[in-house]
């Protein structure tokens, strides 16, 4: 790749990463007003600026960049408790609708639904707080600073960071047992699968901001992957607070044949994902060959 080639990539990633940061503080005040997915929004802006920042950091000052990335996953943290409660009131909701009514038994809804959109509430009044404080303004002057100083182009070979982020999302799929055909005996823990599931994520989001149709077709299937395996995380994650709810409803007395029907969906789910991701990463390795 031509050096004038090179310092564009550099250029364009850099320009991506300052478009993340003017678009944070904007959602920060629609996660303030409450405005529809706006926790979601932020919370996905904040995660691209970490990950941009880690996939790239040969374009900033590396002692700069370690603290601000801890910083937004300390912001990640403060909008995923909100984020989390209202995928699963969400998720339940959609599960119970998906039910005979004769099946559905039992103060079910109150635990599952009504519980995770108060869990809601609560977690975002905690997140507009965090975000009225002095610790996150801290955080967008340290951002500010070390996009104002971003290292010469040249330092950056973006095309080099992109195969080291293939590499990562690679051998965290086969340590994960998403190398070769899908088989019903696969026991890969779940949290090798949400790690893959991580890499893939930063993948997609380098290969979003670097150029070119090769790196876009890349995007493109590690978001797919991703996505796949966000499902299959989002059901181990339901049958978890099933289960927990489960006790509970038995303690106090209550019928729990609900909760034994969708942990039963929710293990099916995660069976189907964790099958399907095989081939999600099967495509993403043919592709990223040609970056």
């Amino acid at each position: 790749m031509g050096s004038r080639r090179k310092r564009a990539d550099a250029e364009r990633v850099v320009a991506v990463v300052r478009r993340h940061r003017e678009r944070l503080d904007s959602l920060a005040d629609a996660v303030r007003r409450d405005d529809e997915d706006a926790v979601h929004q932020m919370r996905v802006c904040t995660r691209q600026l970490r990950s941009l920042l880690g996939t790239f950091r040969d374009g900033f000052d590396r002692e700069s960049v370690k603290p601000v990335r801890s910083e937004l996953r300390w912001l990640g943290t403060v909008l995923g408790r909100p984020r989390d409660e209202e995928v699963l009131a969400a998720r339940f909701l959609s599960l119970l609708d998906a039910q005979p009514p004769e099946l559905v038994r039992g103060p079910v809804r109150h635990r599952l639904v009504t519980v995770h959109a108060a869990g809601y509430s609560a977690a975002r009044r905690d997140a507009v707080a965090a975000l009225d404080g002095d610790r996150y303004r801290r955080l967008l002057a340290d951002l500010d600073d070390l996009l104002a100083r971003p290292r010469p182009p040249g330092d950056l070979s973006v095309a080099q960071s992109l195969h080291g982020a293939v590499r990562r999302v690679r051998e965290t799929g086969r340590r994960a047992g998403l190398r070769g055909p899908a088989r019903d005996d696969d026991d890969a823990p779940p949290e090798l699968l949400h790690t893959a599931r991580k890499r893939a994520k930063a993948l997609r989001y380098a290969t979003e901001a670097a150029d070119g149709r090769r790196r876009a077709a890349v995007a493109q299937a590690a978001k797919k992957l991703q996505t796949t395996l966000g499902e299959h995380q989002d059901a181990v994650v339901a049958r978890r607070q099933l289960l927990t709810a489960a006790d509970l409803a038995r303690a106090a007395g209550e019928d729990t044949f609900t909760y034994g029907l969708l942990v039963a969906a929710e293990s099916a789910r995660a069976d189907s994902a964790r099958r399907d991701a095989h081939g999600r990463l099967r495509t993403l390795r043919k592709r990223a060959r040609k970056l």
